[in-house]
């Protein structure tokens, strides 16, 4: 049967690829030495197309060596150029292809080179990981039952269709939350984006060895890790996690991942209150009431007793607990009465810089607003047992005991959609997805054709919205005053993602379009693109990807992911001199470090970055070089897990003699740790820009 059937869909190149999706079955013919497929197209409804044909392995099958290596390859190259040429010819984007894993009764007799056909298609660096990381398509490992290849192809594309969330671009799975509020990376299992052998050519051999060092460690005592935070999408704290609970799937490592049962009014409290009122920001009469503590605190039990404190839940079981955010750090009190010799660690991130300001500030008025949330913080905070900061000294409060703190950065993961390849069709793809996303919400076009500056970033008061608005009419006021033509003249996307915590994404998004209509920015308007996000981590990585210049002129954060992203793209970046910043952007050499608020410096950067070409390609080839594998997934996992194994050994030392005399802090970056354990030095500092 020929390859689907003809159709002939007039399009235009302008316009948007339609979304599909398919389904693939295989099975191994053993009296023809053939492998039959069959692939079920669906436009998100019911199927439209369908193809069954064979592909002979026959001289394959009679070689003594790399039989298996060449099965795959045979197979997969032939498929792919079919459904990658039907999509060209029909104007389609393949978001998703639902490969089906066939559930028999008995022993399939079907074998090539002693295997089961099937298994061959899923080892390492096979179909699944190949469709990701190379065709940018998401792979469902789908079981499957039916008659017929056919009917199976069919089965598994319908399975599939119903984990992708019903929203444009289309690609975007279902976040599954599942048992107990356990965050089901990954569907579970059932999206297989990448292999082990992936993510261990993100890292040198010795950091690789140390982690499956550590991994078996972990493992012979039988260890299990707890992490809870607030969201299981949105944010830096989400993303990391997804990526470190997928590389301990891969290692079958017993470590998990819960989050609180949203309420929206307790995210009001814990982010426009907790944030702001330490920030010293928002209505100066803002107060913490009594009704908010009890919220919280009620908030915090309902969210124990409801899901965790069973005799087999996570907080009974855990050698070891990871409070993610401040959000959750009103469980710690009841981890310490149902587990009392389980050790917590509390993961502070970008918030300690702010309990550093707030401490100042709490100097000068010891019965101010920021005093009362400290205070009602603290209660909780003080009993973990060790408290993780990022690696910036005026980043730990005074108050907390140097011996109980580590230090430790934010992560990305190499091999997520925020940062693999694209091809220039899947750039060109999601640019369009962005217009669509654009003309909808500020009603502006971006041409692509001429350089645009991007700031990714959440819609938030520490962002510094208003200050990148002026620093852009700033800049695109000096280029007139050079005498820049119109159609030359560089666009700004201000875009960024929401989460289900996030009171202040609508309210900021809101102000920032007001603001563009402003007569002073009369000019620029329509050049300005403001965008929320959909949680589609490739049309991140386009627009980054694709920009000129980033700009990260955030006044409060600490470390932003999405700067170590822009440097491993080669786009330099021009950033405020806030929190974690300087860690990632050398001055002069990667970027720009500007002092807060000062925007005619910030344009004056941007206007050496557009107008000398020399300046902008040395600094784009060292940002590429300059990033190192201590800020990839691999590396962050190996310092969880000589935290968890390290605070495991210790409570099991400490219900044996009954002390509590150890620590492992002193105020020290995690990966000095273990690199003086393990004897090793300068290890993370290989350049990796070839994996981003």
């Amino acid at each position: 049967m020929p390859l689907f059937y003809a159709t002939n869909r007039r399009t235009i190149e302008s316009a948007l690829p339609q979304a599909i999706y398919l389904g693939l079955e295989m099975d191994y013919n053993k009296e023809t030495n053939e492998v039959e497929y069959s692939i079920c197209t669906n436009d998100g409804n019911y199927s439209i197309d369908f193809e069954v044909s064979s592909i002979d392995v026959s001289d394959i099958s009679k070689k003594e060596s790399h039989k298996n290596v060449e099965y795959i390859e045979r197979i997969t190259k032939i498929i792919f150029e079919k459904i990658l040429a039907y999509a060209k010819s029909q104007n389609y984007k393949i978001h998703a292809i639902g490969l089906g894993a066939h559930i028999k009764n008995r022993e399939s007799t079907g074998q090539i080179n002693g295997k089961n056909a099937k298994a061959l298609l899923f080892e390492a660096q096979g179909l699944a990981s190949k469709l990701w990381l190379e065709y940018d398509i998401l792979p469902f490992i789908i079981g499957t039952r039916g008659r017929s290849i056919d009917e199976r192809a069919c089965s598994a594309v319908r399975k599939a269709v119903i984990w992708l969330c019903p929203q444009m671009p289309g690609s975007i799975p279902r976040i599954s939350v599942g048992y107990r509020h356990e965050v089901e990376v990954d569907l579970n299992g059932m999206i297989k984006l990448v292999d082990l052998v992936h993510y261990e050519n993100t890292v040198c051999p010795e950091t690789w060895k140390i982690l499956l060092q550590l991994v078996d460690q972990l493992k012979s005592k039988g260890i299990k890790a707890s992490f809870f935070n607030a969201t299981p999408q949105g944010g830096g704290v989400a993303l990391m996690r997804h990526a470190l609970i997928r590389l301990c799937r891969l290692l079958k490592l017993d470590i998990h991942w819960y989050v609180a049962k949203p309420r929206p009014e307790i995210f009001d409290i814990t982010k426009r209150k907790f944030h702001n009122i330490l920030q010293g920001v928002g209505p100066s009469d803002a107060r913490l009431t009594q009704d908010d503590k009890d919220a919280f605190i009620a908030w915090s039990d309902n969210n124990v007793e409801r899901f965790w404190d069973d005799e087999d839940g996570p907080i009974k079981t855990s050698d070891v607990i990871i409070i993610d955010d401040p959000q959750v750090c009103g469980i710690i009190p009841h981890i310490k009465k149902l587990n009392p010799t389980c050790k917590v660690i509390f993961r502070s991130h970008i918030e300690s810089k702010l309990l550093c300001y707030a401490i100042k500030l709490i100097i000068n008025n010891p019965t101010g607003p920021q005093a009362e949330v400290w205070d009602f913080l603290c209660g909780f905070i003080s009993q973990a047992d060790l408290f993780v900061s990022h690696p910036i000294a005026n980043f730990v409060p005074d108050n907390v005991p140097s011996e109980k703190v580590v230090l430790l950065p934010a992560s990305t993961d190499p091999l997520d959609g925020l940062n693999k390849e694209l091809s220039e069709l899947d750039l060109n793809y999601y640019k369009m997805v962005y217009n669509r996303l654009s003309i909808d919400q500020c009603g502006v076009v971006i041409d692509f054709n001429r350089p645009y500056i991007i700031q990714v970033a959440r819609f938030d008061p520490s962002k510094g919205i208003p200050l990148v608005i002026e620093s852009f009419k700033i800049f695109r006021d000096k280029l007139k005053k050079e005498g820049w033509p119109s159609e030359k003249m560089p666009s700004l996307i201000i875009c960024g993602a929401s989460s289900i915590d996030d009171p202040d994404g609508s309210p900021i998004f809101e102000q920032t379009c007001m603001l563009l209509q402003r007569p002073k920015y009369s000019d620029i308007a329509d050049d300005v693109s403001v965008v929320r996000l959909p949680a589609c981590d490739q049309i991140f990585n386009a627009m980054l990807r694709c920009a000129r210049v980033a700009l990260q002129l955030s006044t409060r954060e600490g470390f932003e992911i999405k700067v170590t992203e822009a440097l491993a793209k080669g786009v330099p970046v021009v950033a405020f001199k806030a929190g974690g910043i300087p860690l990632q952007i050398k001055h002069g050499e990667t970027g720009f470090l500007v002092d807060i608020g000062d925007t005619a410096q910030v344009a004056n950067h941007l206007f050496a970055l557009f107008t000398n070409d020399e300046l902008y390609k040395k600094m784009s080839f060292l940002g590429r070089s300059s990033l190192n594998e201590q800020y990839f997934t691999v590396f962050q996992t190996v310092n969880w897990l000589y935290l968890i194994d390290t605070l495991a050994s210790i409570r099991w030392k400490n219900m044996t003699s009954k002390t509590n005399d150890v620590v492992i802090g002193n105020a020290k970056w995690v990966k000095d740790l273990w690199t003086e354990q393990f004897g090793l030095n300068n290890l993370g500092q290989n350049n990796m820009d070839s994996h981003l």
